[in-house]
């Protein structure tokens, strides 16, 4: 396994397979894949953009409008034409790529490491009578399966926190990106400056050493030949979006309770009261980047 040190470097200690396989275990199981299937948001599975009152609010709504904003963001890169081909890291149950090709007309692989969630956006595509514009493949992104300067985009939302080597990420990113070519990136982070012995409870859930900042993910794309365009940082989005899943997971503990055990929801419940507290103490933000490729890195 690989992770970093305190600059985002990489320093070797075991195999990258490890980190791996810590990913795919926890997203491909049954109580992972109903949890985050019916509770989480379907499609969907990252953070969302509420509405006022949170509480009334809907996971899957909040959801969809991060698809639209950050799809908007990408947009004004200019993109998302009809013939350009993208790659959605971490896809899920493959909703975002499913909301690009509609909306943009575009085509899109769709990489994730949960075969569960492969064979549901599989599903889903066919459904939508999408599947000659959607390609979902099995994978890493710490080893991109596909040639350099593939596609024109690059969209993943809240899965490169679980990458132990944010260089290596940012490495094959770049080898994969066009000339000129986008990536549009959410993820749950720290905030800058934080050290990590103050969110060790989160580090220890999601079993890595650190977690990505907005200052690491800027000085990783310029080592890579990635400009920043443009970011953002919304923490009350991560408070509202892990507290509204917690809401849920409590209103609806009986229902839930016929698809998912006693230890995973305990297990999630102080998973999410950690992420809810770092974020209230200024610990964690919600970010969104956009970069650009340069013509010659």
């Amino acid at each position: 396994m690989r992770v970093e040190n305190s600059n985002g470097q990489s320093e070797t200690v075991a195999t990258s397979k490890a980190v791996k396989d810590n990913a795919e275990i926890y997203y491909d199981n049954d109580d992972s894949d109903r949890f985050y299937f019916h509770v989480w948001g379907g499609e969907d599975i990252h953070v969302g953009l509420y509405k006022e009152p949170v509480d009334q609010d809907e996971i899957r709504e909040a959801s969809l409008r991060t698809d639209e904003w950050l799809a908007g963001e990408l947009a004004m890169t200019g993109v998302l034409q009809g013939q350009a081909k993208g790659l959605d890291l971490g896809a899920g149950y493959g909703g975002a790529a499913r909301f690009l090709v509609r909306k943009f007309g575009v085509s899109i692989d769709c990489l994730n490491i949960a075969p569960v969630q492969n064979k549901r956006n599989e599903e889903y595509n066919i459904e939508a009578g999408l599947a000659d514009k959607i390609t979902v493949k099995y994978g890493s992104f710490l080893e991109i399966p596909c040639e350099d300067n593939s596609y024109d985009f690059i969209w993943s939302q809240d899965a490169f926190l679980h990458s132990p080597d944010k260089l290596k990420v940012f490495q094959e990113c770049a080898r994969v990106l066009k000339p000129r070519g986008v990536m549009a990136i959410t993820d749950p982070m720290k905030e800058d400056g934080i050290d990590k012995s103050s969110i060790q409870p989160i580090l220890d859930r999601i079993k890595l050493h650190d977690m990505g900042s907005l200052v690491l993910y800027r000085s990783l794309a310029k080592e890579c030949g990635l400009v920043t365009l443009r970011t953002f940082s919304r923490p009350d989005s991560l408070v509202h979006h892990y507290s509204k899943v917690k809401a849920e997971l409590i209103k609806r503990s009986t229902e839930i309770a016929s698809f998912c055990s006693p230890q995973f929801q305990a297990n999630m419940k102080r998973g999410l009261d950690h992420w809810i507290e770092g974020g209230k103490a200024g610990k964690l933000t919600w970010g969104g980047m956009l970069f650009r490729k340069c013509d010659e890195i």
